[in-house]
């Protein structure tokens, strides 16, 4: 073989490889899946993710050093975000990967289905019939910042920690459908829960709203 293919193929695979071994860990898919929501500083990362500064910084500049994360200054803040919607696609594949070939995932979700009680799972189609009728409310449990750069159409925003205040406030004459960050975030799951517990009717959509936005484009406020 050409020598010069040989060094071409090395040369090229090693730069595949360089992405995916900044994808192999857990914190840093953690990270790229936040960040599909939008950009984000690294306090707000790190107290997601539950780690220190210093250790969320470490991860950032892995991804940054990969070109799979840019920065951009605001004000007095330095917010990383996704360089490229490609890899808001990327995660989103490697979920369903992972799902398909990956038993202890899917059963790990099953479990969590059945531990929360979710009486009913919606799927895209599904949440689109239901927004069509006056019938249904939704509702966005991520942070407010995460709701005022995309929601699905109609969507009032509770973030996950404020919902036992705002239970008195919510329709009992109407189904309650609540959705979260997408498949890996368990927050929807247990808020249906405590709003069946609570005598609502409710349901859950567990995908993220940018999968949303490529089914239904246009279909997001």
């Amino acid at each position: 073989m050409d020598k010069r293919l040989t060094q071409y193929r090395d040369a090229v695979y090693e730069q595949v490889v360089k992405v995916g071994k900044s994808l192999g860990n857990v914190t840093r898919l953690r990270i790229l899946d936040l960040l599909v929501q939008g950009p984000k500083t690294v306090e707000n990362l790190a107290n997601t993710i539950g780690l220190s500064v210093a250790t969320t910084s470490r991860n950032l500049q892995i991804l940054k050093r990969a070109n799979l994360v840019t920065i951009e200054r605001d004000k007095n803040f330095i917010m990383y975000q996704l360089a490229s919607d490609q890899l808001k696609q990327l995660v989103t594949l490697l979920v369903s990967v992972a799902e398909q070939s990956q038993p202890e995932l899917t059963a790990a979700q099953t479990t969590l289905a059945q531990q929360s009680g979710s009486p009913q799972v919606l799927t895209l189609e599904a949440l689109q019939a239901k927004l069509t009728v006056p019938s249904t409310y939704l509702v966005d449990l991520r942070p407010v910042d995460e709701y005022e750069i995309q929601h699905l159409p109609g969507a009032h925003n509770i973030p996950y920690d404020e919902l036992p205040q705002h239970l008195a406030k919510l329709p009992h004459d109407k189904e309650i459908v609540v959705y979260c960050r997408g498949r890996l975030c368990a927050y929807a799951n247990v808020a249906s829960q405590e709003l069946h517990d609570a005598g609502f009717k409710v349901a859950t959509f567990n995908q993220s709203v940018w999968e949303w936005s490529q089914v239904m484009p246009g279909q997001t406020d």
